[in-house]
């Protein structure tokens, strides 16, 4: 697996996601201006504070998505020999991608995990090299190699 084909899908996985929560903001900001003057039903003014709720929750949502896309660019993912932001890490359960915390996807037949440099496990395989071992949660990981 080439390193760098892992970062264009994540980095273009993060922008689809950034332009749905966009559109989504959009569709609901255009349910939420009710013309109050030609409003008659309450239930249209109740309707209105739910997708104003909604709008707000989408908002923090897009907030994050941005704040992790540039988390994600400026990470430097050249070629490593130990265990330091922009790793990718292989083991015998996982791969790790050090960086950028992810929920857990596949990509080109490997099982892959973003982690921050915030994570508890960040904290135990910082530094190790090839061939160390180390352990979260009863959890015992191998790293096989260091990218």
């Amino acid at each position: 697996m080439e390193k760098k084909s892992l970062i264009e899908k994540l980095i273009t996985q993060q922008n689809k996601a950034i332009t749905e929560l966009e559109t989504k903001i959009a569709d609901i900001h255009s349910n939420v201006d009710v013309d109050e003057s030609d409003t008659i039903d309450p239930e249209d003014l109740s309707n209105q504070s739910v997708a104003t709720e909604e709008e707000l929750l989408f908002k923090q949502q897009l907030a994050k998505a941005k704040a992790d896309l540039k988390t994600l660019l400026a990470i430097d993912f050249s070629s490593k020999s130990h265990v330091e932001p922009g790793a990718y890490v292989k083991t015998e359960k996982f791969n790790f991608l050090v960086g950028c915390a992810t929920i857990p996807f596949d990509f080109e037949g490997n099982h892959i995990v973003g982690i921050s440099t915030e994570s508890p496990i960040y904290k135990e395989m910082k530094g190790l090299k090839n061939g160390d071992a180390f352990s979260v949660s009863g959890n015992e990981y191998l790293i096989k190699e260091i990218n």
